[in-house]
C-alpha cells in the first residue's frame, strides 16, 4: 500500500465564451482558460467542416447527454471521411453565430448501416435551456453501394450557440449504439435582433436577519425566458475542466421559474442587459425562503434591486450544520474563492471536495490535506477528501477528513480494505458511494462491512433514497450511517442533497466530523428532522430491561417554498410502525410509546408531496438503538435470509468477470482492469473467505439464541 500516485494532466484547454446579452456586430466571444485535469473523455477530432470551429468525441455533452463510454474515431465510408462513435459535440464558429436567439437549420448526413437511433441536443434559450430532438435513421443500402448515405434536416428552435457545453460546444449528437456522421451543415435563419436599448441591473443580496451580504444562486429572465449571459461579476464555476458562469438547475432542484439557467453571486452583482421586464429568482439552500419578483430595467439607467433573503429556519442556531459528502471540484490553491462562493451560495457548511481516482490515476486533485487543506469563512468550509478506490466490479468508495490522500496503485487496487484501514488510522470516515447500487457497490459492502471498517453509505443522491440495502445491514446488527452527496458536476449542484449534523457547541470542521462519526445526523433534500427516544438522540444507545416502555418524540418541517410536507414516519427494524400526516401544515410532530421486548434500531423519515422516480422530497435520520439486556439489535428472524444474500454477493465477487466497459472511465481503465483482476482476485480470496466465515458465525449465534 502506498500513498497517492499522481495522475497525468491533460493539456490546458480553451473554456467557454462569456459575454452579456447579444454579441454586438464585429465582436468576438471572449474565452476562458480551462481548470484542472480532464476526468471526461474528450477527444478533438480532425474533421474540418464549414462553420464548425471544433469537433469533439465526448463522454459528457453538458447539454443533456452524458455517461457515454464508446469512443469516437474518423473512418471512410463511400469515399467520404466520416466521424463515428457514441457522442459527438460541435462548437459552431463564434464568428458565424454566438449568443443568438433564432431557429437554426441543422442538416446531418450519416451512414445508415453504421448509425442507430440518435439524439440531437443543443443549447436553447428559455425553459430547460436544452433543446432535444430524436432521430430514427432511414435504412440504406450496403456499404459497397454508391447510395450509402442519408440526410436529415432539423430545426433547432431558439438556438443560442453560446458555448455552454463541454469545451464550449453548442450542440451534440449521441447514440448508445453508435452514430456515423459524414457531413454537418449549420445555417442560421438570421432572425436574431440586437436589443433596442441597454440598461444596467445591480443586485445586492443580503441575509435579512443580519444585513450581511451573502452568496446565492440567481436567475434573471426576460419576457421570453432568455437569461442574458452573466457578467464577470458572476462567480466562476469549475465544471470539470470548463470554467463557466452559467449553471443548469436540474429538475431535482426546487426553482420557482420554468427557466432553468442560473448563476452564482457573491453578495453583489452588476451587469449590462437589454432593457425590459425581467423575472428574478434568488435562492440559497433549503433554509431560506426563495426570492421571486418581477423587475424593470430601463434604458440607459441602473436598476438597483435589494434582495434580503428571509430564513424559513435557522438550523445553526439549533445546532444543525449541513454538509455535502460528494463534490468534485479541483482546487489549485486551498483558498479558492470561487468554489467557496458556490458552496456558500448553496449554504453548505462542510463541502467535501473529493479527489477522484481510478486504477489508472486521479482527477479533481486537491492542493493540501487535513487542516492545511481546509478553507473556511463565515461558517462554510472546503475540505479535501477522496473518492478512491473506484471500480465497476465492487463499487466506488468515499473517504473523508484524511490527513493525506491514499491511492493503492494498479497492482493492489482491488484490495479496498487496505485503503479503509489506512483511512481509519488517519482518523478518517469511509463509506460507499451511489447508494452502493451503481458499479456493483453491493459487493463491496458485503465484503467490507463485517470487518467494521465502513462508516456510511451514500444513501441520498439523484433524488432517490433507497433503503433496502441499508436496512438489511442494520437488521444484521451492523451500525452503518446514512450520508448524502450531490456528486457535482456529474449529477446535481452542491447541496441539492445534504447531511445535517448536530453539534453541541460552536461550529468547526473537526466537531462536524466527530458528530457525524457519532451518528448525530440525518440526510435530506428538503425536510428537516428531530428525534429523541427517552431523551436519547440520533446515534445513541438507550439501555433498558425487557418490556421497558420508551417515549418517542419526532418532528419534521419543510420550507413551503420547496414542497408541501406530506407525512412523518417512524421506522423500527425497517418497518413503519407509526405515521403522522401533515394535512397541509409545514410542520408535524409524532409522539408515541414503544415497548421494548428485544433490542432494536429505530429511525424516522419524512416525505414531501413530490414523490417521483429520481425526483422525490425526502429525509431520513440515522438510527437510535434500544438495547435490551445488552443483546444485539439485529432482527433475528430475518438474519438467515440476509446472511444468505450477503454470502451470495461475496460469491459474485469471485465468480463474475470484470466488465471494463462498464467502468466510468473505460478509455483510461479498461486494459488495467482486465489485466490486474485475475491476480488480485486470488489475493482477495482469503479476505472473502474470512467475511463469509463472519456471516456464518453471526447466523450460528442467532440460531443458538433462538433454540
Amino acid at each position: 500500500m502506498t500513498t497517492l500516485t499522481r495522475g497525468w494532466r491533460a493539456s490546458l484547454l480553451l473554456g467557454l465564451p462569456l459575454g452579456f446579452g447579444f454579441l454586438l456586430p464585429g465582436a468576438m466571444a471572449p474565452r476562458l482558460s480551462a481548470h484542472g485535469s480532464e476526468a471526461r473523455y474528450v477527444h478533438e477530432v480532425d474533421w474540418p467542416r464549414p462553420r464548425i470551429a471544433h469537433t469533439y468525441g465526448l463522454s459528457y455533452s453538458e447539454l443533456g447527454l452524458g455517461a457515454y463510454r464508446n469512443e469516437v474515431e474518423t473512418r471512410t465510408v463511400g469515399g467520404r471521411q466520416c466521424v463515428a462513435g457514441g457522442l459527438i459535440g460541435f462548437d459552431v464558429d463564434d464568428a458565424y453565430g454566438y449568443d443568438i436567439d433564432e431557429p437554426v437549420t441543422l442538416t446531418l448526413t450519416y451512414a445508415p448501416a453504421l448509425t442507430t437511433p440518435f439524439t440531437v441536443v443543443w443549447e436553447r434559450n428559455g425553459g430547460e435551456a436544452l433543446g432535444r430532438a430524436e432521430v430514427r435513421p432511414e435504412p440504406g443500402d450496403t456499404l459497397r453501394s454508391s447510395d450509402t448515405l442519408r440526410s436529415v434536416t432539423l430545426t433547432l428552435d431558439r438556438a443560442r450557440l453560446a458555448g455552454h457545453g463541454t469545451r464550449g460546444i453548442d450542440l451534440a449528437v449521441g447514440s448508445r449504439g453508435g452514430v456515423c456522421l459524414c457531413d454537418i451543415e449549420v445555417v442560421r435563419s438570421g432572425a436574431t435582433r440586437a436589443p433596442a436599448a441597454l440598461g444596467r441591473v445591480r443586485l445586492q443580496v443580503t441575509d435579512a436577519a443580519s444585513g450581511r451580504p451573502v452568496p446565492a444562486r440567481a436567475g434573471l429572465y426576460d419576457a421570453t425566458g432568455r437569461m442574458p449571459l452573466p457578467s464577470d461579476d458572476a462567480v466562476l464555476v469549475h465544471r470539470y475542466t470548463d470554467e463557466v458562469r452559467r449553471v443548469w438547475v436540474t429538475p431535482r432542484t426546487f426553482w420557482p421559474s420554468p427557466h432553468r439557467l442560473a448563476f452564482y453571486v457573491s453578495g453583489s452583482y452588476e451587469a449590462r442587459v437589454p432593457a425590459g421586464t425581467y423575472e428574478l429568482v434568488v435562492a440559497r439552500g433549503i433554509e431560506y425562503r426563495v426570492h421571486h419578483e418581477e423587475i424593470e430595467i430601463r434604458p440607459g439607467e441602473t436598476t438597483t434591486v435589494p434582495v434580503a433573503l428571509e430564513r424559513y429556519v435557522n438550523q445553526p442556531e439549533r445546532g444543525w450544520y449541513s454538509g455535502d459528502a460528494h463534490i468534485h471540484i479541483e482546487r489549485h490553491a486551498v483558498r479558492d474563492e470561487n468554489t467557496w462562493a458556490q458552496v456558500a451560495g448553496e449554504d453548505v457548511h462542510v463541502a467535501n471536495l473529493l479527489q477522484m481516482g481510478n486504477i489508472a490515476g486521479t482527477h479533481f486533485e486537491q492542493p493540501a490535506w487535513g487542516a492545511a487543506g481546509r478553507f473556511e469563512r463565515d461558517g462554510h468550509a472546503l475540505v479535501s477528501g477522496q473518492e478512491d478506490p473506484r471500480t465497476v466490479h465492487r463499487g466506488h468508495t468515499i473517504h473523508h477528513n484524511l490527513r493525506e490522500p491514499l491511492h493503492a496503485g494498479p497492482d493492489g487496487y482491488f484490495l479496498y480494505h487496505e485503503v479503509f484501514e489506512q483511512a481509519r488510522r488517519q482518523g478518517g470516515l469511509s463509506g460507499y458511494a451511489h447508494h452502493a447500487e451503481l458499479f456493483n457497490g453491493r459487493r463491496g459492502l458485503a465484503l467490507d462491512v463485517p470487518f467494521g471498517i465502513v462508516d456510511f453509505v451514500e444513501l441520498l443522491q439523484l433524488g432517490r433514497l433507497p433503503t433496502d440495502l441499508w436496512y438489511g445491514f442494520l437488521n444484521l446488527g451492523y451500525k452503518l450511517l446514512p450520508a448524502a452527496g450531490s456528486d457535482f458536476p456529474y449529477m446535481d449542484l452542491p447541496g441539492v442533497v445534504r447531511s445535517y449534523v448536530k453539534l453541541d457547541g460552536p461550529f468547526s470542521v473537526d466537531a462536524w466530523f466527530d458528530a457525524f462519526r457519532a451518528g448525530r445526523l440525518y440526510v435530506t433534500n428538503g425536510p428537516l428532522l428531530e428525534l429523541t427516544v427517552d431523551g436519547r438522540t440520533l446515534g445513541e444507545e438507550l439501555h433498558v430491561g425487557p418490556g421497558a416502555r420508551a417515549e418517542v418524540v419526532a418532528e419534521a418541517s419543510l420550507n413551503p417554498d420547496l414542497d408541501r410536507l406530506d407525512r412523518l414516519e417512524l421506522v423500527v427494524h425497517g418497518e413503519v410502525v407509526a405515521t403522522a400526516p401533515a394535512r397541509g401544515r409545514d410542520r408535524v410532530q409524532l409522539r408515541t410509546t414503544l415497548t421494548a421486548d428485544r433490542s432494536l434500531w429505530l429511525a424516522v423519515r419524512a416525505f414531501g408531496e413530490r414523490q417521483a422516480e429520481r425526483n422525490s422530497t425526502v429525509a431520513h435520520s440515522a438510527p437510535i438503538f434500544v438495547i435490551v439486556d445488552g443483546r444485539p439489535f439485529y432482527q433475528d428472524e430475518r438474519v438467515p435470509e440476509l446472511v444468505a444474500l450477503q454470502r451470495a454477493r461475496l460469491q459474485e465477487l469471485l465468480t463474475e468477470a470484470v466488465d471494463p466497459e462498464g467502468d466510468l472511465e473505460p478509455w483510461e481503465t479498461r486494459s488495467l482492469l482486465s489485466e490486474m483482476w485475475p491476480a488480485q482476485r486470488r489475493l482477495l480470496e482469503p479476505r472473502i473467505g474470512e467475511a463469509d466465515a463472519r456471516y456464518r458465525a453471526l447466523l450460528e449465534e442467532v440460531e443458538d439464541a433462538r433454540r
